[in-house]
């Protein structure tokens, strides 16, 4: 595996010149005007970046909020409200000069306060990506107009990085709370405003006039429309209902690749499926039991069924995809192995269990089968039990499962893999996972910028992790968007990110 500096790669310093940032091209001349109508895989929970946790609020944050960095689409670091940034000696300290004459969507103009005000909202909300910014003890200071400096208690040698990974911790006014705290329409610099709102059926985004690079958005609109049912979404592509759709249905996937009416682009993704079993209860606490259901199982068969071999077969959380892959693959499908675990735990007539995938996500619903049909081949009765995604998400935050699936995407870097989902009193470890030695693993990696020494220590806590089994790895899928051949300057990229603000129709 090649290995390249992080540092050189991640925190290199550019100068954007007005609009010189636009992150898709087109050979033919872009037009400006029309409305892009875009279904949505699934309903967005909360338009408040510091309380949101799905893809599908942070799908359409990303056209609304910016961040300090940003990244490209080969997932390079580069300015974006920030023009330039300079770390510490003591590698404590980041500072990053602002980028002067950028206004929020309401007109007023995006000063350090406003960086401040939003990153300390983070923190008085104990938002879920607080790690972020360097976790609750994080100082931030406006140093003057379009300076601002964050000083954290241990280095955070990524934090440029981390900055630019969601619209968690994009800038936000603080114009968009309300009188009861609640931001139900957040006010950001981006190039689109939320316009319309109707529950969660419909949003529409609407070009904001004051987008300070010049030219962008071509569009004068997005609508987008929640569409939870595969097929569905794919015939409004077809039918000319909607010119952009989310995902396909994988299993069309050649026909429709086949079909000079629709064009779809796949990439490889920085993301992993896997399903995840409940610590806090019997008998998931068993390190036992867990590593038997990692040796039930055969992986390549679900990726198979699940997502129709779109996909590629892991045991851990890092795909081939990544610079951060890790070869460690101690489960291939043993099911005497598996037998003898459940033995040894006590659970030699196996137990029943509930796994429960996500409405809308319907390649989980398709992977539950598969489980259920191969843990039934060590005595494991699996019931599946399917939930919308509101009440989805509520019982994951609740601890309200035995084992629930899902993916994480958008990785961008190595913690984004370990750091959030498994340290120990982490907001999203709904899984209960705590163990010592690997908090201390992910604690050590935060601080090293070196890319060989912070791979070896990934690498430590990766084997520790994939031992323990609180996730079981199932797969990493490609990829893939579809939409109209009007449809120009959309940019499939590894990091899921939806970037519509260099998207133009032809008419």
């Amino acid at each position: 595996m090649q290995r390249k500096s992080i540092l050189l790669l991640l925190i290199i310093v550019l100068t954007l010149g007005s609009g010189g940032q636009l992150l898709a091209q087109d050979a033919m001349e872009p037009q400006p005007g029309g409305t892009l109508r875009a279904a949505w895989q699934a309903e967005w929970e909360s338009l408040d970046p510091h309380i949101a946790s799905s893809e599908a609020t942070f799908q359409i944050l990303n056209n609304v909020l910016e961040t300090l960095t940003f990244f490209d689409d080969d997932i390079n670091v580069i300015p974006w409200l920030a023009e330039s940034w300079e770390r510490s000696d003591d590698g404590l300290t980041w500072t990053f000069q602002l980028r002067e004459g950028v206004t929020f969507s309401n007109g007023d103009e995006l000063t350090a306060e406003d960086v401040k005000w939003s990153f300390e909202r983070i923190i008085e909300v104990e938002s879920g990506n607080l790690f972020r910014i360097g976790g609750a003890d994080t100082m931030v200071e406006a140093v003057d107009t379009y300076t601002v400096a964050i000083t954290t208690t241990a280095p955070v040698a990524m934090l440029p990085a981390a900055l630019a990974a969601n619209k968690s911790v994009g800038i936000m006014s603080s114009a968009s709370v309300e009188d009861d705290g609640t931001v139900n329409v957040p006010i950001g610099s981006g190039p689109f405003v939320i316009s319309e709102v109707e529950g969660t059926t419909r949003l529409v985004l609407t070009k904001n006039e004051n987008y300070w690079q010049e030219g962008v958005p071509y569009l004068d609109a997005v609508e987008i429309t929640p569409v939870t049912d595969d097929t569905s979404r794919e015939q409004g592509l077809i039918g000319g209902e909607y010119d952009w759709i989310f995902t396909i249905p994988p299993q069309n996937f050649s026909n429709l690749e086949a079909n000079e009416d629709v064009v779809v682009e796949t990439a490889p993704r920085l993301a992993y499926d896997y399903f995840g079993l409940n610590l806090n209860r019997e008998p998931f606490s068993d390190v036992r039991v867990r590593q038997a259901i990692a040796y039930a199982i055969d992986r390549q068969q679900i990726c198979d069924f699940a997502f129709f071999g779109l996909c590629t077969a892991i045991q851990g959380p890092t795909g081939s995809g990544t610079p951060w892959y890790y070869p460690y693959a101690p489960y291939d499908r043993d099911l005497d192995m598996a037998r003898q675990l459940l033995s040894d735990a006590g659970y030699a007539d196996g137990f029943t269990m509930q796994i429960m995938p996500a409405i809308g996500f319907e390649e989980t619903l398709r992977g539950a089968q598969i489980v259920q049909q191969q843990l039934s081949e060590i005595g494991i009765t699996v019931e599946i039990t399917p939930e919308e995604f509101g009440t989805w998400l509520e019982r994951q935050g609740n601890g309200d499962f035995d084992a629930f699936m899902l993916s994480w995407i958008g990785l961008t870097d190595v913690e984004d893999y370990y750091y959030l989902q498994h340290r120990t009193g982490q907001s999203f470890n709904f899984t209960g996972y705590s163990n010592e030695a690997f908090d201390a693993l992910v604690d050590e990696g935060r601080t090293i910028d070196d890319f060989d020494e912070r791979y070896a220590v990934y690498e430590q806590a990766n084997q520790m992790l994939v031992d323990d089994a609180p996730y079981i790895y199932m797969y990493v899928k490609r990829e893939v968007k579809a939409y109209a051949p009007y449809v120009h300057g959309y940019v499939t990229r590894s990091d899921s990110a939806n970037n519509f603000w260099t998207v133009w129709l032809e008419q």
